[in-house]
């Protein structure tokens, strides 16, 4: 502990650029999926011109974050790892939004493997073991927006 925060050193680890844009890009496809299952095949607007709205209970809208902030969740806060099962190499890790209700900031992004992102899909954040369910949310809140910055 320092600061009377809790400290745990990263290791250094860098993203490539593609890496970065790619994890970026399966991203957005993923939020436009949602959005599209939400609102249905009509919906004439382009996700990045409108605010966001909230529709059936899950938040609909732009990305809320870029290529930088992607690098830094998986760098920095989920360290490369995925955030159930803490599997990291020989596993395709992307993000996912923790709470469909709110948008896709930093402070509501998680890193899990396909594998767990299909079980997510299907029971949400019930089916994750509470113990992992807190820590996931003990790291989120490390990310929240500090207002004084």
């Amino acid at each position: 502990e320092i600061g009377g925060k809790p400290f745990s050193p990263l290791s250094g680890e860098r993203m490539g650029r593609n890496v970065r844009h790619r994890l970026f890009q399966h991203f957005k496809n993923r939020e436009k999926k949602i959005r599209t299952r939400v609102e249905g095949e009509d919906n004439k607007d382009s996700t990045d011109t409108f605010d966001g709205h909230i529709v059936e209970g899950t938040w609909v809208g732009p990305v809320q974050v870029d290529a930088d902030d992607v690098e830094y969740m998986m760098c920095e806060v989920w360290r490369n790892r995925c955030a159930v099962s803490g599997a990291r190499l020989g596993n395709v890790l992307e993000l996912t939004r923790w709470d469909l209700s709110k948008p896709s900031t930093c402070s509501n992004l998680v890193l899990m493997s396909m594998k767990e992102i299909q079980k997510f899909d299907e029971t949400g954040q019930a089916g994750i073991d509470a113990d992992v369910r807190k820590n996931i949310e003990m790291r989120l809140a490390s990310c929240k927006i500090d207002k004084w910055a």
